[in-house]
């Protein structure tokens, strides 16, 4: 009889140890992201040497997931008809491959997801731009008092360059056939990624109204197109509280619009490619100083996923942040993406927000950037010993199992 209890009891432990290794090996439900730059300190995509050591630290670091810079101000890391591509026809030269084909290769066989992450309507501060030679300089957005970022002294430049007017059609259409020749000429990409799609900066109010005409999305052909649809002039109107809403509520439709026939366009190409947005974490003030309704883009199913770039070093307001982001989800995803590199010296503040996206039930969390944190490789050990010690698989979109994307 007590031989009986205690094979009962060791058979009870073999299978509570069983079980509680199987929870602990069981995937987390977690995209976990890398921002990969272009250009910058590493410049990953120049040689198979870096691209090859950027899948093996995002590999036994916990990530699943990459987003990889191939356009940017108007130059190309891929095989484009459209943009600069010396950056891409030197690495072919020397390095004898096509950068964004032998990544998405080499990080499958690895089980990592390659997202072509393109900037959109910022082009630095390069005047001799294809898209600039192609349509000309009246394609450069202007301030409410009709003056070209061109004009600007370089110092002035708001959000770091100059900018296309997203109220121009040559230049929507232009960055349409962007994001179509990345989907057409890489198809065993798993994302497109967008970046900068909004208007820049260049006042602290809220709206047209109190901008004092400093705010910007003035281009010479927006003003055209407005004026022709409304007979007010946005530059030389009277700025009443009607005809403001009415011109800010302009500026919102051109990026809406340009986002809802992206996604269209990515969807026809190819259905299975997850399209997103990164976006300015401040909800609000994207509404309204820069144009960028990225809720009613999570509303209206415009998007797969947005990533707010929940950039800082008060883990309070980040949390805020995260939580106003996570409620205008809906039946869609959202990724928080970490600022990094604003926390090299503090890897407990980065942990610590970590753990208060997942508290918070994000679908994802992104890092900016790859490039930083290789200024301090220690923290790759440190991420996979203290935030992704887990396996992770990317959680599935609810409306790809039903079918009605």
């Amino acid at each position: 009889m007590r031989l009986k209890k205690i094979l009962i009891l060791l058979i009870l432990g073999v299978c509570i140890s069983a079980s509680v290794s199987c929870r602990a090996e069981t995937p987390a439900r977690e995209a976990r992201g890398l921002w990969v730059e272009c250009e910058g300190s590493q410049e990953t995509l120049s040689t198979k040497a870096k691209i090859d050591q950027l899948i093996q630290r995002a590999r036994n670091s916990g990530f699943n997931t990459l987003f990889v810079q191939v356009y940017r101000h108007d130059r190309a890391w891929y095989n484009s008809r459209y943009a600069d591509t010396t950056p891409y026809r030197d690495i072919v030269k020397r390095e004898k491959i096509d950068p964004l084909a032998y990544l998405i290769q080499h990080a499958h066989k690895a089980g990592l997801k390659v997202h072509a992450w393109l900037n959109m309507f910022r082009i630095g501060k390069v005047k001799t731009a294809p898209v600039l030679k192609r349509f000309g300089r009246d394609i450069i957005t202007r301030d409410g008092k009709g003056i070209s970022l061109l004009n600007y002294q370089t110092s002035a430049l708001p959000d770091g360059g100059y900018w296309l007017d997203p109220g121009d059609e040559n230049v929507t259409l232009y960055l349409r056939n962007i994001i179509a020749e990345v989907v057409r000429k890489y198809p065993g990409l798993d994302g497109i990624h967008l970046d900068y799609t909004r208007y820049p900066f260049n006042s602290p109010y809220a709206g047209s109204r109190w901008a004092g005409r400093n705010d910007l999305g003035y281009g010479k052909e927006s003003v055209r197109r407005f004026k022709e649809w409304t007979g007010v002039d946005p530059i030389t109107m009277e700025l009443t509280r009607s005809h403001c809403q009415a011109w800010d509520n302009w500026r919102r439709h051109q990026l809406n619009s340009f986002v809802e026939g992206a996604y269209g366009l990515v969807r026809r190409l190819n259905p299975s490619l997850d399209f997103s947005v990164a976006v300015i974490a401040w909800a609000d003030r994207a509404y309204l100083s820069s144009f960028q309704d990225w809720r009613r883009w999570l509303d209206e199913g415009s998007v797969d996923f947005v990533a707010p770039m929940n950039y800082g070093t008060d883990s309070r307001m980040a949390r805020y942040l995260t939580g106003t982001a996570l409620a205008a989800r809906g039946d869609r995803q959202v990724y928080i993406g970490l600022g990094q590199y604003l926390l090299g010296s503090k890897p407990e503040v980065l942990l610590q927000q970590i753990a208060d996206c997942r508290n918070a039930g994000a679908d994802g969390i992104v890092l900016f950037s790859y490039d930083s944190i290789c200024k301090n490789p220690g923290l790759f050990k440190t991420l996979k010993k203290s935030a992704f010690q887990r396996p992770a698989v990317i959680p599935e979109m609810a409306w790809k199992k039903n079918g009605n994307r």
